[in-house]
């Protein structure tokens, strides 16, 4: 468990989230674990329109999750009092993350150009469906269209059917909000080292473009002539090596190319290591067919996969139950590692959810708090943050700059 009296190796920061929906919140997310304060900047009315997609109606999940331990200031940017506010955050920011489409801010005054002056050392960073240059720059993005842009939907299903959706529908955004806390925290090594801030494009089709390289080294090496399939729920290149069937759920195997003999022993069939069929990797994988239905026939002989799976890990190969939600949560390693952390979120209750997936020698890793309200924070934050006089929070509330669902969310 982790040292309540060590500080979050992020203490001490200042974040301005000025984003939306999921990539860009899991990453602000991600620094308000690691200590950071985190300030959501929700434009008025409606706020982060994530607020809005259930379940449960009107108190969205993942929402929730992505937004915990944050503070919200919901205000009218496009008037010139809200564009103001914002400039006045800024000077006292350590990172502003924004995922609007590109030319929406500069259209406000609140572009990197008008905003460095006032804070040499801010490092910004936008993140947008294709970058702040190309030809596609304006284009609109989200997750699917990501995958689908960077090569990756392409090579999810089967050979003879359609691509498959994966992940729920924040895969890609996940691993662009992932990408966001690394270039970010990169930023901060080069402020620590020279004291200046710097402005990231990060573009959600470009990092997942970086996790197909291997896809685009073969073709580069191979030519044209490379077409890489769909392999459904098996590796076509490594067999056995996917996700098989057991009489209760599914198993994920992978037998490596130098431990086939000892898994074909394992399973009762050391005649496979001399079969012609499957005598050589390059075999194998042409005969995976019947090599699969050979492996879930033996997994099928037990009542249950936890056998099986056991004397698969004791040979040391690898092998893992296919959990579902119920499982990771109840996982009694997860439970040890203490992966996740239950908070009290008002109007629902009791969540259990992830922590940041670091774990320092000398820095605590926590859940801070729980999402806020629409603007609950609005007068905490103008008060304590930018020493604004009650009359003119006051002011600001009356014009309809500040807005608020009513509800205080200070923690």
């Amino acid at each position: 468990m982790a040292d309540s009296s060590k500080g979050g190796i992020f203490s001490g920061l200042r974040i301005l989230d000025l984003t939306q929906y999921v990539a860009g919140p899991l990453a602000c997310k991600l620094m308000s674990d690691l200590g950071a304060e985190v300030i959501k900047l929700e434009l008025a009315p409606r706020g982060d329109m994530m607020r809005y997609y259930g379940p449960p109606e009107g108190q969205c999940t993942v929402f929730l999750d992505e937004n915990r331990g944050k503070r919200s200031v919901c205000f009218d940017l496009k008037r010139p009092e809200g564009t103001e506010l914002m400039r006045d955050l800024v000077r006292g920011a350590d990172i502003l993350v924004e995922n609007w489409t590109p030319g929406v801010l500069a259209k406000y005054g609140v572009s990197y150009e008008t905003l460095h002056p006032l804070n040499p050392r801010l490092i910004m960073c936008s993140l947008s469906g294709f970058g702040q240059t190309g030809p596609n720059a304006s284009k609109q993005g989200n997750d699917l269209i990501a995958l689908a842009a960077s090569g990756i939907l392409n090579m999810v299903g089967y050979a003879d059917d359609s691509p498959l959706y994966p992940g729920g529908g924040t895969l890609a955004d996940s691993i662009g909000g992932v990408h966001i806390f690394a270039a970010v925290s990169a930023a901060l090594y080069h402020r620590e080292r020279t004291g200046r801030g710097q402005y990231i494009d990060l573009a959600l089709t470009d990092t997942l473009i970086h996790l197909t390289s291997s896809l685009i080294t073969t073709r580069s090496c191979l030519g044209p002539g490379y077409h890489p399939i769909r392999m459904g729920a098996h590796l076509v290149s490594l067999t056995p090596c996917g996700i098989f069937k057991a009489r209760d759920g599914y198993v994920a195997l992978t037998v490596l190319i130098h431990q086939f003999e000892t898994f074909a022993k394992l399973i009762g069939k050391p005649e496979l290591v001399t079969d012609p069929r499957f005598d050589t990797s390059e075999r194998r994988n042409a005969n995976r067919l019947e090599l699969i239905r050979i492996v879930e026939e033996w997994l099928q002989s037990f009542p249950t996969r936890d056998e099986p799976i056991a004397l698969i890990q004791k040979a040391h190969i690898l092998c893992t139950p296919v959990l579902d939600t119920e499982g990771v949560m109840n996982d009694p390693h997860n439970v040890a590692r203490n992966t996740l952390q239950e908070i009290e979120q008002p109007g629902v209750g009791t969540l259990k959810l992830p922590k940041a997936p670091f774990r320092f020698s000398d820095s605590i890793v926590e859940v801070t708090g729980p999402a806020p309200s629409l603007g609950g924070d609005n007068e905490w934050v103008l008060r304590e943050v930018l020493k604004y006089s009650k009359e003119k929070i006051e002011q600001l509330t009356r014009a309809g700059i500040l807005f608020s669902s009513g509800k205080d969310s200070s923690f």
